[in-house]
């Protein structure tokens, strides 16, 4: 899914969570498998949240902040989900 950051400073941009590498770090520091958090994410979990749009921003060179709190506190701001899934494609990749 793509989502659009918007940050305190104004600035905005996009993230995707198309890579791998993302759902493998948050299994590995939040504990939470693909679907949980798939599911947590729709439920609106901060936390899951957070998480993947730092570890996004991270990757994608937008923050060079040391860690998610470090840039909930000083960076994010809002997010916006501007691509939507096609549900079914959902269900043949999990």
């Amino acid at each position: 899914m793509k989502y659009e950051i918007e940050t305190k400073q104004g600035n905005k941009y996009q993230v995707t969570d198309d890579s791998v590498w993302l759902w493998i770090e948050l299994e590995r520091e939040l504990g939470y498998t693909v679907t949980q958090a798939a599911k947590k994410m729709s439920e609106g979990s901060l936390d899951v949240l957070t998480f993947m749009f730092y570890k996004a921003a991270k990757q994608a060179g937008k923050t060079d902040l040391k860690n998610q709190r470090q840039w909930v506190e000083n960076e994010f701001e809002a997010f916006e989900v501007v691509d939507e899934p096609d549900p079914k494609e959902n269900l043949e990749t999990l």
